[in-house]
């Protein structure tokens, strides 16, 4: 792919000023690609619109602005890629950040007319940005060093941040469903995978924030619930197998709301 070709990355935003510029500037200030970044902000009053209009001086075009009502994260988001010029697509939250030369690591592969996507290691950080709960860190990035479509029925191991994918990939496959708020991202790997397996990037690629406000660490249960009827979606018609990969992730399920009241802020 070429410097001038143009990768969008979309960021819904809502109530988030005190990450938000680090997580704007972490994608604008990636080198040796055309980025774009597209942030829609519903109505937030914590002064982050404001943040946003004095980013657009230092970013230009480079930084679109959406202060427009939406649905939900989910109709954000979609509403964000239907504005994207780019070719090569990512979505990242307003409280993440993306690791420097990140882009420039995975662009030349999925500048391709065939759907394709990839995921990488994501890094977790506290509210001042530092590295926190690693044993987390460790046991996504083991579990996704392979990629198979069963393991996925089992778990969500893909941290959405660090997930990467093309326009054809993402005409193939359709919007997020606007009626999920908790598990939007674990249906959409699901939905890729019947389309293409992933290239398994092993190097960290975003960092992912955890802190009291974040839905993750306030709806850890109610974000396992969803993903359990995700799964038992797919899992419908594959006999044994499905039955078994169901078992799994309801057993790895519990395992996690047990780990994260004690790993996660609350």
């Amino acid at each position: 792919m070429s410097i001038a070709s143009r990768i969008s990355i979309i960021m819904p935003s809502f109530q988030q000023g005190a990450f938000l510029e680090e997580a704007v500037r972490s994608v604008l200030d990636q080198k040796s690609v055309d980025i774009e970044l597209v942030v829609l902000d519903p109505g937030s009053t914590d002064g982050s619109r404001e943040l946003l209009v004095k980013l657009k001086q230092d970013y230009g075009d480079r930084l679109a602005l959406y202060f427009e009502p939406d649905q939900g994260q989910s109709d954000a988001v979609n509403l964000g890629f239907a504005q994207a010029k780019g070719v090569v697509f990512g979505w990242l939250n307003s409280d993440d950040r993306m690791r420097q030369g990140a882009m420039a690591k995975v662009v030349d592969w999925l500048d391709s007319p065939e759907p394709r996507w990839l995921y990488g290691r994501a890094g977790m950080i506290d509210e001042t940005g530092a590295p926190c709960s690693s044993l987390i860190v460790r046991y996504k990035n083991w579990r996704g060093r392979k990629f198979s479509r069963m393991k996925l029925l089992t778990e969500n191991f893909i941290p959405q941040m660090a997930v990467f994918w093309n326009r054809a990939m993402w005409v193939r496959t359709g919007r997020l469903d606007n009626d999920r708020h908790l598990d939007m991202d674990y249906d959409l790997w699901l939905r890729f995978s019947e389309v293409a397996e992933p290239l398994v990037y092993n190097d960290t690629l975003a960092d992912f924030r955890v802190h009291r406000s974040a839905k993750g660490s306030r709806q850890t249960g109610a974000q396992l619930d969803a993903a359990f009827a995700t799964a038992k979606k797919y899992a419908r018609g594959m006999g044994w197998r499905g039955k078994v990969a169901l078992g799994v992730h309801c057993l790895l399920g519990w395992r996690t709301r047990m780990l994260y009241l004690w790993l996660k802020p609350r």
